[in-house]
C-alpha cells in the first residue's frame, strides 16, 4: 500500500503532492542564487501579507505555537527578509513584515510558482488542470461551510 498511489488516502497524496511543489519552489529559488531559505520558512512566509501581520495571527494562520512562529520570524529577520518590531495600532503585540529583500524574494517565489503551475498545466492537460484547481476550491469551501 506505501507505493500504490491508488490506495493511499486523497489527504496523503494531496499531502505528498504539497510537498514536492515546495520541493521544486526551493530547489528554483536555488537556482536563481536564493540558498538561505528553507522548507519550515515557507510555513511562515506563505501566511504573511504584504502588509505584514501581527505575530500572533500570523501563528495562528500557519498553525504554529506564538513562539515556534516567532522563531521562525526572527531566523528570517536574521536573514534580511522580515522585519519584526512592535506593532504600531497595539504596542502589546509584535508586527510582522517584509524588508526590500523579502519582497524581492516573494516576487520571485510568484514567478516561480507560476511557472510551476504552467508546468502542471502542460503535464495534466488545461481541462485536467481546470477541473483539479475547482476540485480543489470545492473541498476547500467545505470545510467553511457552516454546519
Amino acid at each position: 500500500m506505501r507505493n500504490d498511489p491508488d490506495k493511499q488516502p486523497i489527504a496523503r497524496l494531496m499531502i505528498l503532492a504539497f510537498r514536492g511543489f515546495e520541493q521544486d519552489l526551493l530547489s528554483q529559488l536555488e537556482e536563481h542564487g536564493i540558498c538561505d531559505i528553507t522548507l519550515s520558512d515557507f510555513n511562515v512566509l506563505r501566511h504573511l501579507d504584504r502588509e505584514g501581520l501581527q505575530l500572533t495571527t500570523l501563528a495562528r494562520h500557519a498553525g504554529l505555537s506564538k513562539q515556534a512562529a516567532g522563531k521562525i520570524a526572527k531566523e528570517l529577520e536574521r536573514k534580511g527578509y522580515l522585519r519584526v518590531g512592535m506593532d504600531k495600532e497595539d504596542g502589546r503585540a509584535k508586527s510582522v513584515t517584509y524588508t526590500k529583500k523579502g519582497q524581492k524574494l516573494i516576487e520571485k517565489c510568484i514567478s516561480i510558482v507560476q511557472a510551476i503551475e504552467q508546468r502542471y498545466e502542460t503535464r495534466l492537460g488545461k481541462d485536467r488542470y481546470q477541473d483539479l484547481r475547482a476540485s480543489l476550491t470545492t473541498l476547500l469551501n467545505i470545510g467553511m461551510e457552516e454546519p
